[in-house]
């Protein structure tokens, strides 16, 4: 009997001193300042597919030494450019100042031309006239007159006898400014015939040139006196024609 109220006993006293630890064990447990909760490790990013370098023939490098050779003849062929671009504008420019030259020594050789032209350029002032009948008198056939300047001049003169009987005593003259320049002299102009053309007296024709030279600084007056000194029944007829010539100079 004694040994079951000692067992009871120690049951007793046990039940009492391990809700006491427990408790303790809890107060403190309690009573001890909490730890914070530590951050979780961080998720790392995906790293990214790496090229392989060993990929497209030869890889990265092998294509970037050939994107450099190629800027580098790129580079070449513009330098090529450019000096050929400068060669050819230098050539124009020599050509285009040849070519200018040309066209300037050609007009000043076509201007030299057109001034040798104009000089040997003869410019020719004519007159023509006719006189019949001229018997025992003096008659100006033809004239012109002239611009100053210096002149080579001619007349073609043509008589005929126009007397019904006898001979025709003429003479035809040429002057400048009534300066004598050439004559015929006297001429005489037998009858050749005293039945001509409806019953007229026929006589002969003469023809006879004249020349001469004038140089004056103001307007000249040209002109072909003829003249008859018979003066029997009728007269002289006479046609005359002037041609006179601008000359650069006489000499």
């Amino acid at each position: 009997m004694k040994t079951v109220k000692s067992a009871m006993l120690v049951m007793v006293v046990a039940s009492m001193v391990v809700p006491t630890v427990h408790a303790k064990t809890f107060t403190w447990q309690q009573g001890r300042p909490s730890t914070p909760a530590q951050p979780s490790t961080p998720v790392q990013p995906a790293t990214p597919a790496q090229p392989n370098p060993n990929s497209q023939a030869g890889g990265l490098p092998a294509t970037n030494a050939r994107v450099t050779a190629l800027e580098a003849a790129v580079a070449a062929l513009r330098a090529d450019l450019t000096a050929e671009i400068a060669a050819r504008q230098a050539a124009d420019a020599r050509i285009t100042a040849a070519l200018n030259a040309e066209i300037a020594a050609r007009q000043a050789a076509d201007a030299a031309l057109a001034a040798q032209i104009q000089a040997m350029q003869t410019t020719v002032f004519s007159a023509e006239g006719a006189a019949t009948n001229i018997s025992n008198a003096t008659v100006t056939v033809a004239s012109r007159t002239v611009p100053a300047g210096s002149y080579f001049i001619l007349a073609a003169v043509q008589m005929a006898n126009g007397l019904p009987a006898g001979d025709a005593n003429a003479r035809c003259v040429m002057r400048a400014d009534g300066n004598l320049l050439a004559d015929t002299s006297d001429l005489e102009f037998p009858l050749l015939s005293t039945t001509g053309p409806s019953g007229s007296s026929l006589g002969s024709t003469m023809f006879a040139p004249l020349q001469g030279t004038y140089s004056s600084g103001s307007t000249v007056t040209v002109q072909v006196d003829c003249s008859e000194s018979n003066g029997d029944n009728g007269g002289l007829n006479a046609s005359v024609q002037i041609a006179a010539i601008k000359v650069d100079g006489l000499q």
